[in-house]
């Protein structure tokens, strides 16, 4: 049973749905820009998450067909699941997301790759007996990792970002901030005027995101060092901080309205996690999978 609502928070729009997730749900925004309607991720395709978007736009007094814009934060399903619904309805609005968002996605939902990516999620559970998991367990990761995949679409965006770019308005910019960490392309969205962030999965306001990739393409692995992903996160942190925004608008949970104190929480709560778990192992060596089942 979805919930659907809008409201207003100082000139956003912001769009919540309910979702079967852990998450509760899934938050989508539209703002204005001078004469432009920008928003921010495309929601959730399943079920009637659809049905439940549409029919709560209808009652704001933005059409779909009015908005130019709409950027993507990262390739998961409750962030790219109505692209193909907003084209469809709207041809000329512009879908942008960032390379390795685009690239991630073509690459998993190009079916030549599938034997490939079956090997990386074979890779990986391999690694993660090794840390502690049963053979059984492993091979249930290697169907959840080949799961996943299967349930995004590809939709080719009409505009690729990278970090540092700028989208130009008449009076105003949007900045594009590269956060890797939830996801290996992940972006925020910054308001250079009224100092808004727009965080996706970056930054939420109660609990901290899942940080980490399931299955890497190869040929990013070429370009980028994504072995340690928690420090990509950990640097991307401080790169919002030094934004200074006013506001974070986040994908789920509640708006944000203190981002420094927010972004120092999530740092200590690292810091102290970090310490926890070296506690754990200073005098008696554990694995990956003990260690979670006593610290947890």
């Amino acid at each position: 049973m979805y919930n659907p609502e809008i409201n207003e928070i100082q000139g956003v729009y912001r769009i919540k749905i309910d979702t079967p997730f852990p998450v509760g749900y899934v938050c989508v925004y539209i703002f204005k820009i001078d004469d432009s309607y920008v928003m921010f991720d495309a929601g959730l395709n399943m079920s009637n998450w659809y049905k439940s978007f549409f029919s709560v736009l209808k009652t704001s007094n933005i059409s779909l067909k009015q908005i130019d814009y709409c950027i993507i934060s990262h390739e998961h399903l409750d962030h790219i699941g109505l692209i193909k619904k907003f084209k469809r309805k709207n041809p000329n609005i512009q879908v942008m997301m960032h390379k390795i968002t685009h690239q991630t996605l073509q690459w998993e939902t190009d079916p030549k790759n599938y034997k490939e990516i079956e090997e990386a999620a074979i890779d990986i559970a391999k690694q993660m007996i090794k840390f502690g998991i049963s053979e059984y367990q492993g091979k249930r990761m290697v169907e959840w990792f080949t799961m996943w995949p299967k349930l995004r679409t590809y939709y080719k965006p009409d505009k690729i970002l990278h970090d540092g770019d700028e989208i130009s308005f008449i009076t105003n910019k949007l900045k594009i901030i590269w956060t890797p960490g939830h996801a290996l392309g992940h972006i925020c969205v910054f308001d250079q005027n009224k100092r808004y962030l727009f965080s996706g999965d970056h930054i939420l306001s109660r609990i901290t995101p899942h940080i980490g990739n399931f299955l890497i393409n190869p040929r990013l692995n070429e370009r980028h060092d994504f072995n340690d992903i928690l420090i990509h996160y950990l640097k991307s942190l401080d790169r919002i901080d030094d934004l200074n925004s006013k506001i974070i608008f986040p994908a789920h949970q509640e708006v944000i309205f203190n981002p420094h104190e927010r972004i120092l929480e999530i740092k200590k709560h690292h810091k102290k996690r970090l310490n926890e778990i070296s506690s754990l192992i200073k005098k008696k060596p554990l694995t990956p999978l003990r260690i979670s089942q006593i610290h947890f």
